[in-house]
């Protein structure tokens, strides 16, 4: 059994192992889930995700948790809070990310640990603010952003994904301690 930083109500939230880069780099080799960005992620550049995901949490008691379903014990991706610091007018900034399995799409885990994490972040981190983004496509994710009460902020271009016309034009969304309602 795996220890959890904390819980949700089906979800646990834990720091990263070793063991969990095979089974997120399936995750990120999948078109399916990979959809939304310019190209699906190699077990090295997963291992290397990984490694700074770590080294946040050291650092800061944050970043994009690994996941597990709390009932089956099976690893689910990750949902957490990142710091981002690239090129942009809302930058550098902690944002809220999921990305999931396709076994555990459709079933509230995205919204469910989105608003876990916001919590924790507001509650534990005492963050002023977390963002989230997308491109513009990704109307899944823009609807858990919407569901946890983020609020739209601005439209922009993102820098990593320069030239990409399909997906470079993103949207920002916001929340702030006193807007989040857990419940």
């Amino acid at each position: 059994m795996n220890k959890y930083l904390f819980t949700s109500e089906r979800l646990g939230f834990r720091n990263w192992n070793d063991s969990d880069i095979e089974k997120m780099s399936a995750i990120n080799n999948d078109p399916d889930v990979m959809e939304f960005f310019p190209a699906t992620v190699t077990q090295s550049q997963t291992a290397d995700f990984i490694t700074r995901m770590k080294t946040m949490f050291a650092e800061k008691k944050y970043c994009y948790f690994a996941v597990d379903e709390l009932a089956s014990g099976n690893f689910c991706g990750f949902i957490g809070l990142c710091d981002q610091n690239y090129e942009a007018s809302f930058t550098p900034c902690t944002d809220v990310g999921w990305r999931l399995d396709k076994n555990y799409w459709n079933k509230g885990y995205a919204t469910e640990g989105a608003k876990r994490c916001l919590e924790y972040g507001f509650s534990d981190i005492k963050l002023a603010k977390i963002n989230a983004t997308s491109t513009l496509l990704n109307v899944k994710s823009i609807k858990v952003m919407e569901k946890v009460g983020m609020k739209k902020q601005l439209f922009f271009n993102h820098p990593r994904l320069k030239g990409n016309t399909r997906l470079e034009t993103c949207v920002l969304y916001e929340i702030r301690p006193h807007e989040f309602n857990p419940e």
